[in-house]
């Protein structure tokens, strides 16, 4: 019994003790578990933070580029804005060089041709010329006039020069298309034209004369007219054109061709030294074609003479139909863009 009882106790305490080591081992095991899952977790947390960290970096370094791309392209725009002012205002310059230069000119022409006014006033035994002898000398001016700018043609702009050549060779009007049984020419008187400064100067006056054309290409709806001749004064100064053309074109989105547009080339009559161009926009509240008298409207600022004046105002526009017997005497006078000589001309 005694022994009985020993065993049992001794048998308890051996079963108790491995349980107690059995739940030691399991403690262990579970213990380096856990440590190396916080381990593993320490680690994944490194790694997302090194990736994060690269990410971030790469990021600020993007930013830092597109921030150097964009100061580079914000100085480059500068730097040609730079350029640009600096340009525009060498280009204003010269304008106003330019500018100074024609008002220098038209003061000079403007006295001398007073000064010849009055003395031709003044002197009581100077005769004008017949109306017929004045008509020859305008319709012969044109032509002086080119053989002039062609003598001279390398103190003149390469544009002048381009459509002097064009004059010469035929190519300016291109084909011509005529009526053989009449000649179709037109006039533009100009009633009431006011004229501006195109400078900072706020000068106005005003345009007087007209201009002259024949019809030289005429379809269904356009017409296309060569300048025999005009006469104009502007602030008390005549001018002479050298040569020009006309053409029909809309005023709106209808395609009616109830406007003309107007170039001619210009030299002062006195000294011969100013040499502009003139354009016109023209608008008449019928067809051009159809015209046969009727005031037309002059419009600014788009009409003007370069570099001097802008202009704005009414003009009367005549159509006039030459007989047969006309057309010969018409035909002298208008169909010789320069004589021979003027062709041989460098």
């Amino acid at each position: 019994m005694k022994y009985n009882s020993i065993f049992s106790i001794t048998l308890a305490i051996i079963l108790m003790g491995g349980s107690l080591g059995q739940f030691c081992i399991n403690s262990s095991f579970a213990q380096n578990e856990t440590n190396n899952q916080l381990e593993s977790s320490d680690d994944v947390k490194t790694d997302q933070q090194e990736k994060t960290e690269k990410k971030q970096k790469e990021l600020e370094q993007k930013k830092t580029d597109q921030q150097e791309k964009t100061e580079k392209k914000q100085k480059e725009l500068e730097q040609k804005k730079t350029e640009l002012q600096f340009h525009r205002k060498i280009l204003e310059v010269k304008q106003m060089e330019q500018s100074k230069e024609y008002e220098e000119k038209f003061a000079e022409i403007k006295d001398k041709n007073q000064n010849s006014t009055n003395q031709k006033q003044s002197n009581a035994t100077e005769n004008l010329s017949s109306k017929t002898s004045k008509l020859e000398k305008l319709f012969k001016k044109s032509e002086e006039i080119r053989e002039n700018l062609v003598l001279n043609s390398t103190k003149l702009d390469s544009r002048t020069q381009n459509i002097l050549e064009k004059v010469n060779d035929g190519s300016y009007f291109g084909e011509k298309i005529t009526n053989s049984e009449y000649l179709e020419t037109y006039e533009l008187v100009f009633d009431s034209v006011q004229t501006s400064k195109i400078s900072d100067n706020p000068q106005t006056s005003s345009l007087s004369g007209k201009m002259n054309f024949v019809a030289y290409d005429k379809g269904n709806s356009s017409l296309k007219l060569e300048l025999l001749e005009c006469h104009i004064v502007v602030d008390q100064t005549p001018f002479n054109c050298g040569f020009g053309k006309a053409r029909t074109v809309s005023s709106g989105q209808s395609g009616l061709k109830d406007s003309l547009v107007i170039i001619a080339f210009l030299e002062d009559d006195v000294l011969k030294e100013i040499h502009t161009t003139m354009k016109i926009f023209l608008h008449s509240d019928t067809l051009i074609k159809d015209v046969e008298t009727s005031q037309v409207s002059i419009l600014g600022p788009q009409s003007q003479i370069s570099h001097m004046w802008f202009l704005n105002g009414t003009a009367t526009l005549n159509k006039i139909i030459s007989s047969q017997e006309e057309i010969q005497l018409e035909t002298n006078l208008t169909n010789s863009p320069l004589d021979e000589n003027s062709r041989g001309a460098p």
